[in-house]
């Protein structure tokens, strides 16, 4: 096994141990995973998704539950930290998405939260207005900004 194969291979089940993990106590479905890993680990991604509508502030919840224990995941493994690029990683070195669903599996109703993000430290809240549109950001804050609201 060569040392990309590895890491690689070390990435990904730290992916889905996170996600199991996240299945069990907040009901997110691994939907996908990927990342930035072309002679060490930059970043890694967790996309999943989520069978309720969600207002921006349960949205929030998610998005800073998952980061944060995404996060302790991948700096508490000792194996992974040889190939990472800067250790530890922080909410700048990962990207979460969630796609948010009725819980029948259809898309959720116009205006209402279709795909919360964080990428590089920044949280995005987008809709879709209607069946023809792209996505809308209605709110971004940074990690940081997120902790606190969350916190209140």
């Amino acid at each position: 096994m060569s040392t990309s194969e590895n890491y690689e291979q070390i990435a990904d089940t730290i992916t889905t141990e996170t996600a199991k993990k996240l299945q069990k106590e907040k009901g997110l479905i691994l939907a996908g995973t990927g990342g930035r890993m072309m002679n060490d680990i930059q970043m890694m991604m967790i996309g999943l998704t989520f069978s309720h509508e969600v207002t921006v502030e349960e949205a929030r919840e998610l998005l800073i539950y998952s980061t944060e224990k995404y996060l302790l995941e991948i700096n508490n493994n000792e194996k992974i930290r040889l190939y990472l690029h800067e250790y530890p990683l922080t909410a700048k070195n990962i990207e979460i998405e969630i796609f948010f669903r009725n819980p029948d599996g259809s898309s959720v109703g116009p205006g209402k939260i279709r795909v919360a993000t964080a990428y590089e430290g920044i949280l995005t809240y987008s809709v879709k207005y209607a069946e023809n549109k792209s996505l809308k950001s209605i709110h971004t804050e940074t990690f940081e900004q997120a902790l606190k609201l969350d916190q209140k």
